[in-house]
């Protein structure tokens, strides 16, 4: 066996450094004095004892030389004033309540060779962490990293940045967007005596503003929430709940990711379609200096025009084509102010096929998801004009807790604590201080769908760190395939107090499932954004056998989501495959938009639709390529109810023939025709966009006529 030889530690040390001689020699000078007072307390404790009030106290963990005995060093330290608490003889090691104005003649004492705050130290598995109602309700909880040396090896959404179109991001205090990473040190490089530290670093980036009010923080306070829901910790509920059991949390989604604040709206919550796109902008040409992909706008202005021209939608379609996951709330015209059920209230650019629209969840503020439901006030389509079917999914929303800004917050604080080695922990290790973020923040409950799309935009998030390969259509079809159906409107189809279609442009594919679709883009290859069409995704599983994507949320079992998704030519039912359009009978190809389909694959390939018609492996994908063996659906087939065929078409009855396309949007004018908004409602001018919360309902909702050009048409 190779032995190490070592130098004895104080023989060593005093080659390293003149002031070695502390640990061996009484000092003869009061200059030495004065150098082993420094050299033998932390930064902290240093400060604290000159600048000591009367009276004052501080618990301190004292380390013995090794000549000293225990005996005689409690007798010094209680003639100091101590309090001695502890005396642990097999560490060396003397816990004490010690006068601050003490401290440095404490430490001058020869058998003292260190002395430390006795700091507060979490587990990493404290019972408050990742308990907050979003991270639970989500399924979030399940695959978030527990405490921060877990979170600093990854798994939080680490390294990804999200851009935050908003009013602003200003933290209540450090710690909520704080993240934590691993350092490694060693005796001067030599790789003795090494260790490994976690330190913590500001998660929020580049400030930029393009309100003209020339500064970056967030008087209004909309976008740090946005922010708090997507990312942040929750820190500082989290140390409260600790002391306080049965305390809320606020923690969100994505607690490692980065934050990119794009301030587009201004003290107001008010801002332009210009500004907006100017950040949109800046986004796509800093996309590869903070890592951008993904992009949150919880704003939104009323449509005026088809998203093919408007300047809005481009601009986020040219994000989407740059590679970034746009995520887009969904508005909340779901409602007028006397609780009716209106349509077409989809605002821009979330009526864009090439975005990710979210709407919102009332979660009656239980984990389960069995009493779920959209929000009344979350907006429905169709889109007008281009009667798109929106939303893509839905999240929780409603009464949802997260981060207040600085600006309003009663205990905000910018502080942070140092500690470390000191004099032993700079020779040795290359790390004498750490920093820890204070968490003093306070939180907000807000509600509106302004706070759904952020955490679909935080779960974007924790995908893409497990797949970075994904591209946005695919991590787009994951999330909607992953989505669950809300159970409470299955009793409502089947008894036919609401349609197949009406429920589609209420939830979309369903609630989102954040641990389903992190386990599934873990699954996918690690080079899906280089295959071609024809190729599959999942390549050594299927999507049914993924370990662990049914598990409980809210001690809730999910039941598998079945179905077909196809999303801008990600096909996805048991397996997923790459194709480049959807063949309808008719022989025309479909390649933009999304399909979803009701039912579930069998063993064999058929599919069994909602309504028990069997396809027999039946949908032909492109030139050829298909799901299971493969017929191509006939002319006159019906395929059952809810079949979307593209954003722009929804089959509710299912019917396809050649040369027609039933059953679209247009087929069930019957659902929304003399219930659609009317834009005009919003008080606003055509170039503004701007912040909607769920209070924001116009006193008088006017609905549009049939005969507008903005009435959904063919």
């Amino acid at each position: 066996m190779l032995m190490r030889k070592f130098l004895p530690l104080a023989p060593m040390l005093a080659l390293l450094c003149p002031c070695a001689s502390v640990f061996t020699t009484l000092p003869t000078a009061q200059a030495r004095v004065a150098e082993r007072q420094t050299g033998k307390l932390t930064k902290t404790l240093r400060a604290r004892a000159r600048r000591a009030q009367s009276g004052e106290r501080a618990r301190v963990i004292v380390n013995l030389a090794h000549s000293a005995d225990a005996a005689t060093t409690r007798r010094s330290l209680e003639s100091a004033g101590a309090h001695v608490r502890q005396q642990l003889d097999e560490l060396g090691v003397v816990v004490a309540d010690v006068p601050t104005e003490q401290l440095e003649t404490l430490a001058a004492h020869n058998e003292v060779s260190w002395v430390s705050e006795d700091a507060e130290v979490r587990s990493l598995a404290t019972t408050p962490d990742n308990t907050s109602h979003v991270e639970v309700t989500t399924g979030a909880s399940l695959v978030l990293p527990s405490g921060n040396n877990n979170e600093a090896k990854g798994g939080a959404g680490n390294g990804v940045g999200i851009a935050l179109l908003d009013s602003g991001l200003n933290p209540p205090d450090t710690a909520e967007f704080a993240g934590y990473e691993l350092q490694s040190s060693s005796l001067l490089g030599t790789g003795l005596l090494g260790s490994t530290s976690v330190t913590s670093y500001n998660r929020v980036s580049a400030p930029v503003d393009f309100t003209g009010e020339n500064r970056t923080d967030d008087p209004y306070g909309h976008g740090t929430h946005t922010a708090g829901v997507a990312a942040g910790t929750g820190q500082s509920s989290e140390d409260y709940a600790a002391q306080h059991a049965g305390s809320p949390t606020y923690g969100g989604i994505a607690t490692g990711a980065n934050l990119v604040s794009v301030r587009v709206l201004n003290s107001y919550g008010i801002g332009t379609v210009s500004n907006v796109i100017a950040g949109i902008n800046w986004v796509i040409q800093n996309k590869a200096t903070y890592n951008i992909r993904v992009m949150n706008l919880s704003l939104g202005t009323g449509i005026t025009q088809s998203y093919k021209t408007d300047p809005l939608c481009q601009a986020v379609g040219r994000a989407v084509d740059a590679g970034i996951v746009v995520v887009v709330a969904a508005g909340n015209w779901g409602k007028d102010s006397n609780g009716n059920t209106i349509y077409g209230g989809i605002l821009s650019p979330a009526n864009s096929p090439k975005v990710i629209t979210v709407g919102a969840v009332n979660t009656q503020q239980t984990n389960g998801r069995n009493d779920d439901v959209v929000a009344s006030y979350s907006s429905r389509g169709p889109t007008l004009v281009d009667g798109i079917v929106k939303p893509d999914l839905v999240a929780p929303g409603n009464r949802t807790g997260a981060a207040e800004t600085a600006n309003t917050s009663p205990n905000a604080s910018n502080q942070t604590n140092t500690s470390g080695g000191g004099l032993v922990g700079g020779l040795l290790f290359s790390n004498s201080t750490s920093t820890t973020p204070v968490a003093t923040g306070t939180y907000q409950i807000l509600s509106g769908t302004s706070f759904a799309a952020p955490a679909v935009a935080g779960t974007a998030a924790l995908m893409l760190e497990a797949n970075p390969s994904l591209t946005p259509q695919m991590v787009k079809a994951v999330l909607m395939r992953t989505a669950q159906r809300l159970p409470s409107y299955e009793p409502m189809v089947k008894n036919e107090q609401m349609t197949s279609y009406e429920r589609l442009i209420t939830e979309g594919a369903g609630e989102l499932n954040v641990n389903a679709a992190k386990l599934v883009a873990q699954a996918i290859r690690k080079d899906a954004s280089r295959a071609k069409p024809g190729d599959y995704l999942l390549k050594n599983t299927t999507y049914a056998n993924i370990s662990g994507i049914t598990a409980s949320i809210g001690s809730q079992t999910i039941p598998l989501n079945n179905g077909v998704v196809w999303v801008e030519g990600v096909a996805f039912n048991d397996h997923m495959q790459l194709t480049s359009g959807y063949l309808l009978s008719n022989g025309q190809i479909v390649n933009t938009g999304f399909a979803v389909a009701d039912g579930y694959m069998l063993a064999d390939g058929s599919y069994v639709c909602g309504n028990g018609i069997t396809i027999a492996s039946g949908i032909t994908i492109a030139s050829g390529i298909t799901i299971a063996s493969g017929i191509t659906v006939a002319s006159g087939i019906t395929i059952a109810s809810g079949i979307t065929v593209a954003s722009e078409y929804i089959s509710a009855d299912g019917t396809l023939s050649t040369g027609n396309l039933y059953g679209l949007s247009f087929d069930e004018q019957n659902t929304w025709d003399s219930n659609v908004i009317d834009p005009s409602s919003l008080t606003a001018s055509e170039e503004q966009v701007m912040i909607q919360g769920e209070q924001s309902v116009p006193a008088n909702v006017w609905r549009l006529s049939m005969s507008s050009p903005l009435f959904p048409h063919r």
